[in-house]
């Protein structure tokens, strides 16, 4: 599986062709997230150790319990990712060609044997990948996986080596929707009245509440 063993793949990317007539303007608080839910909440990302997408698991690790508990269908859930993210890119070295003459030749052919293991292993993940559901928003092209709502912090990159948690993810009833996007140190959460405020109480000091027209600009401050 593209990534990893804690999702499915769907037969088609129909269960989120629900979304993009509910989206806002991109660049947006609802480009990311649909209009309709009663409040919206950024859970920012800036200040978690570790950086990056270890601290972005960490946190749907402890945001995962709290979302479980507002939906019927928790072992129900859709989780889109985006394709840009360079699944099959060039793990090559890049190291200082030697001088020496013989080693130079050893190092012309590990470096050849590194390009064919990258070749090898872009291909299969491309394959893999093409064989993926995937759905258009704007600016935006996303692969659609299906899993229990705890697989959003155990989703993989395809070659298995780092996390790859969501861009976007909801149970199948709707209740609430969680939003991110690579350009963002953060991510948006749309939900009921109650939903928002255990996410807040959970997350006390990272979250504050967002109007659904706000630039990503300027719910970021």
């Amino acid at each position: 599986m593209a990534f990893g063993p804690a999702v499915r793949v769907p037969s088609d990317a129909s269960a989120a062709l629900w979304i993009a007539p509910t989206l806002g303007p991109f660049g947006t608080v609802g480009g990311l997230v649909p209009r309709g839910y009663e409040r919206y909440l950024l859970l920012d990302y800036r200040g978690q150790e570790p950086r990056g997408w270890d601290s972005v698991r960490r946190l749907f690790e402890q945001l995962v319990p709290v979302l479980a508990l507002h939906t019927s269908v928790a072992d129900q859930c859709w989780f889109a990712i985006w394709e840009g993210y360079g699944f099959d890119t060039s793990m090559t070295s890049r190291a200082t060609m030697p001088s020496d003459n013989e080693e130079r030749q050893e190092f012309e052919r590990e470096r050849r044997r590194l390009r064919e293991d990258d070749a090898r292993r872009n291909d299969s993940i491309r394959r893999t990948l093409s064989r993926l559901p995937s759905f258009d928003l704007p600016n935006r092209r996303y692969y659609l996986v299906r899993g229990a709502v705890n697989a959003a912090s155990k989703i993989e990159r395809p070659d298995g080596m780092f996390p790859q948690p969501p861009d976007l993810w909801w149970p199948e009833d709707r209740r609430w929707f969680v939003g991110g996007d690579t350009d963002l140190d953060w991510c948006y959460i749309a939900g009921s009245d109650r939903l928002v405020s255990a996410v807040g109480a959970a997350f006390e000091g990272h979250t504050r509440a967002v109007d659904w027209n706000a630039s990503n600009a300027a719910a970021g401050r």
